[in-house]
C-alpha cells in the first residue's frame, strides 16, 4: 500500500511550498502532485503532476462544493494510481474542499494517508490549522504540524491546545544574504547543490558569495529537519 502525504494550509503565504520542496529533497525521487491555481514547482520538472484549480472559493461555496469536486476527479485518479511514496502540495483555499471529499472516498483508495499542516503566527493560519487537523482525522494514519516562525514564534500554549495530537516541529525564521532569495525563487532548494562557487564570486564578490552559499545550505538543512518526521513516515 502506497503512502501519500498532503502538505496543506488554507491561508497562503505561510511557506508551505518551500517545505514541500524540503520534502522533495528529503525523499529523493518521490512523485509530487501539485494542486493549485498556478504551477510553481517548476524546478522539479517531471517529478510533478500539476492539476490546476480553476474554481474560486465563491464558486465552491455557491455550488455546495460541486465546482471543486469535478476538478478533483483527475486528482483522485492520480492518487489511486500511486505506487510510490507521494507528496501532495495542496494550494491555498483548496484543502477544506479536498479533505471533505477525501473523508468520503479515502476508504476506497488503496493508500495510507497523512497530512502536514504548516502554520505561522498569522491569525488566518492559526484559525485554519485546527480545522484542517479535524477534517483529516478520520482518514489519516498520521498528522504533522510545522510551526513556521517566518513572522515570529507562535504562543506555545496555543500550539499545545491546537495541534490535536499531531507531531509538531518548527522552522526558525531564516536571515539570508542579499541575493540569496533570488536563487531560491529561480531554482528552489534543489538549486543549492548546483550553485557554482566560482560564478557566485564573479557575480557577487568573495564575501557575499560565501555567505549566500552558506545561508542557502543552512536554510535547506533547517527546512529538511522541520519535515523530517513527515518524510520518515512517508518512506515507512
Amino acid at each position: 500500500m502506497s503512502r501519500i502525504l498532503f502538505s496543506c494550509q488554507e491561508k497562503g503565504g505561510v511557506g508551505k511550498t518551500t517545505l514541500v520542496r524540503a520534502l522533495a529533497e528529503a525523499v529523493e525521487g518521490a512523485p509530487i502532485i501539485e494542486i493549485d491555481a498556478s504551477h510553481r514547482l517548476l524546478e522539479l520538472e517531471n517529478r510533478v503532476s500539476f492539476f490546476q484549480m480553476r474554481a474560486d472559493r465563491e464558486a465552491i461555496e455557491r455550488t455546495g462544493g460541486r465546482a471543486a469536486r469535478a476538478e478533483f476527479d483527475a486528482v483522485l485518479d492520480e492518487l489511486s494510481s500511486a505506487t510510490l511514496p507521494t507528496i501532495v502540495d495542496v494550494g491555498a483555499n483548496t484543502s477544506v474542499s479536498l479533505f471533505t471529499m477525501l473523508a468520503d472516498v479515502a476508504p476506497e483508495l488503496a493508500a495510507e494517508f497523512a497530512v502536514c499542516v504548516v502554520v505561522t503566527n498569522e491569525p488566518g493560519a492559526m484559525v485554519e490549522t485546527p480545522k484542517l487537523l479535524a477534517l483529516s482525522k478520520s482518514w489519516t494514519s498520521a498528522r504533522f504540524v510545522i510551526e513556521n516562525r517566518l513572522h515570529g514564534p507562535i504562543d506555545p500554549f496555543w500550539l499545545h491546545a491546537n495541534v490535536n495530537g499531531a507531531t509538531l516541529t518548527s522552522l526558525d525564521a531564516q536571515v539570508l544574504e542579499d541575493g540569496a532569495e533570488d536563487y531560491l525563487q529561480s531554482g528552489g532548494l534543489a538549486i543549492v547543490d548546483r550553485l557554482n562557487p566560482k560564478k557566485l564570486r564573479e557575480v557577487h564578490g568573495i564575501g557575499p558569495a560565501i555567505r549566500i552559499q552558506r545561508d542557502l545550505a543552512k536554510f535547506r538543512l533547517e527546512a529538511m529537519r522541520a519535515v523530517r518526521p513527515a518524510a520518515e513516515w512517508l518512506v515507512g
